[in-house]
């Protein structure tokens, strides 16, 4: 087996076992990015069960975050079907390490994405699209001590993303500006705000980085697939009995009870 596929069979471990997580990067000499992502393509196989491939999540897509662990760019991880969850939903803390909750942008492509579809601009790429949702992002960081995160293992990790969450969906949204489109946190009702801009400045950007970085390595978004576009909040690690909402400003909400 390669150390690819070896790599991949070690998270799975890790993962079922809820470990705490720590770097592998140098046991199965995983020297570049590129290498994370060969992982994430074995993990494709080993994760069988959890269905095919239906889209991708950004990770690190704030400058805040960026600069936390000392990068300049985003980084993908894969969304497979039998993990994406609809609608409002009870989430146990006990089926991960450390559950974390994200509040993003859900966009749902509405086209493939072809060889011309480089360097598209924001509105180029939301002609692309079909839809989008307010979504929650369920990553498991397994109580990683961040300062200490290597990348290249986060991301081999196939970014931490263990579900997606999808509330209501829409397909009216041509005319907001997502630069600005106000979000709302709620946890138990204690309200705050943010934008969509605060991934990538625009959501669609994220849609764009996607779909270019697959262009590069011989693929391309096709239509149905969802892409996650990154928090507009710090991740939150919630407790029990909270209860967690959501809303995109005219577009919909999605709402998740924790239990222990």
């Amino acid at each position: 087996m390669s150390k690819y596929v070896d790599a991949a069979n070690w998270i799975n471990e890790q993962r079922k076992n809820k470990c705490i997580f720590q770097n592998f990067n140098q046991m199965f000499n995983l020297e570049s990015f590129e290498d994370a992502y060969f992982v994430q393509d074995a993990l494709e196989t080993v994760w069988g069960n959890k269905g095919e491939v239906v889209g991708y999540k950004l990770a690190l897509t704030s400058k805040a975050m960026q600069a936390m662990f000392g990068v300049n760019t985003s980084f993908k991880g894969n969304l497979f079907s039998k993990t994406i969850l609809k609608g409002d939903q009870f989430i146990s803390l006990s089926n991960y390490g450390r559950l974390g909750v994200e509040f993003e942008l859900a966009i749902e492509i509405g086209e493939d994405f072809g060889a011309n579809s480089s360097n598209l601009t924001v509105e180029e790429c939301m002609r692309k699209v079909s839809a989008v949702y307010p979504a929650f992002e369920l990553i498991d960081d397994r109580n990683a001590d961040y300062p200490t995160v290597d990348l290249i293992s986060q991301t081999a990790d196939n970014s931490w993303n263990a579900n997606t969450v999808l509330g209501s969906k829409s397909q009216n949204f041509s005319h907001l500006d997502f630069r600005v489109n106000k979000v709302f946190k709620r946890i138990n009702g204690n309200t705050e705000m943010s934008v969509t801009g605060a991934a990538l400045e625009n959501p669609f950007n994220a849609v764009i980085w996607i779909a270019d970085f697959l262009k590069n390595r011989g693929s391309k978004l096709k239509r149905g697939q969802i892409v996650m576009t990154g928090s507009t909040f710090p991740t939150y690690f919630p407790q029990p009995d909270d209860v967690i909402e959501f809303e995109v400003l005219d577009i919909g909400k999605i709402k998740i009870n924790i239990s222990e």
